[in-house]
């Protein structure tokens, strides 16, 4: 404490006092400060949602304004403002955020983390989390102490033990219940953390689409990643644009024989070639329309093909063989939409990594270092 300025000498006993007090931490032998599990888990919850809240920069901060101002080197009334504003927007924020606190204490206190089952692999520490299936369902990592929320409906799977080229979280498979329940990939850590700037407002369209609210099972799955070259982002899997919205018709990966495209924003249904052995997106280009044509395996039996091939290529919007095969479900029509494409084109550009260039942006915790 006297290293980073924190406390007096008739403080610093009092604060040491308040943490045991508080079971922040137990004195044992040779006059040692161990943590306990509250102690560590409220720390953690610091870090995840403001880490300034548990450095001892601020209370450091303080106590040299409190000299300066007893020296008459700095107004006190410009002190107060500052500090007064600091708080309220970093309370503000705290609240904003104080489901992930609650997340961590839930899962650290309560017996719900005993009844989880091991399922997938942590991208941080590479060891395997616990699916808790009780609502809000999410993932525990009890290496890391990190909670990833999760769909609150649909049953959730590993998917092919595949792994996020973002951030190394194997990949889940969320399939939503009923026979024309959709089913879609999504990496844990992007759901919960989506890690490309302006997605936020896809999410917020995606699911008051159908809920009228953000819950805590909002995130950003698979079809909706703006990611080049993952194969299972909406780049690489999106076939066309919705004819009931604005979202994109992405290619289900587990839908087969029954292959279908599904809206990643509203609950539309394009059926493909029933019973076909393989259907795949590829990174041919229709010239006509702009969607992504298609690759289509049918079976050796049941082949529209006049020649009794089975492999065919084309665009579901402008190839009549494909086109007479689509059916659709919970919409109006399943129109030639040549002039939107694959309903990505306006937001080609739109969406920025972390870290990548872009106007300043606005820290909204604000920090005591710019003082």
């Amino acid at each position: 404490m006297e290293k980073n300025g924190i406390g007096t000498d008739a403080s610093i006993s009092v604060h040491i006092n308040n943490i045991c007090e508080r079971n922040y931490v137990q004195v044992q032998a040779g006059r040692k400060l161990v943590p306990t599990t509250l102690g560590i888990t409220l720390v953690r919850g610091y870090q995840t949602i403001d880490p300034d809240l548990c450095l001892p920069d601020i209370r450091s901060f303080i106590e040299q304004q409190i000299t300066l101002i007893a020296k008459g080197q700095v107004d006190h009334c410009h002190v107060v403002q500052h500090v007064i504003q600091q708080f309220k927007q970093k309370f503000s924020y705290f609240v904003k955020k104080i489901e992930d606190m609650d997340a961590l204490f839930e899962a650290q206190f309560s017996t719900l983390t005993d009844s989880g089952r091991i399922l997938s692999k942590c991208g941080k520490c590479l060891r395997y989390m616990k699916y808790i299936s009780a609502q809000p369902s999410r993932l525990y990592c009890g290496t890391c102490e990190e909670v990833y929320y999760l769909p609150p409906k649909g049953t959730i799977k590993l998917y092919k033990e595949l792994s996020c080229p973002l951030d190394n979280f194997e990949l889940l498979i969320c399939s939503m219940p009923g026979p024309d329940g959709k089913s879609f990939p999504l990496c844990p850590y992007c759901y919960s953390n989506p890690p490309f700037e302006g997605i936020e407002t896809l999410i917020i369209t995606a699911k008051t689409g159908t809920s009228g609210k953000i819950g805590k099972g909002a995130g950003m799955p698979c079809n909706l990643c703006p990611h080049p070259t993952c194969p299972n982002s909406l780049v690489s899997q999106g076939v066309c644009a919705c004819p009931e919205c604005s979202g994109t018709l992405v290619l289900d990966p587990v839908s087969a024989p029954r292959w279908r495209l599904c809206c990643n924003m509203c609950n539309c249904l394009v059926f493909l070639a029933h019973g076909a052995h393989r259907i795949s997106t590829t990174k041919e280009r229709c010239p006509e329309c702009d969607s992504s044509i298609i690759e289509v395996d049918f079976n050796k039996k049941t082949t529209p093909l006049e020649d009794g091939t089975t492999l065919h290529r084309g665009c579901i919007l402008c190839d009549e063989l494909l086109h007479s095969l689509v059916e659709m479900k919970h919409g109006r029509s399943f129109k030639h939409m040549s002039s939107r494409g694959r309903g990505r084109g306006a937001r080609k550009g739109g969406y920025r990594g972390r870290g990548r260039g872009g106007g300043k942006m606005t820290d909204p915790k604000m920090s005591f270092r710019d003082f």
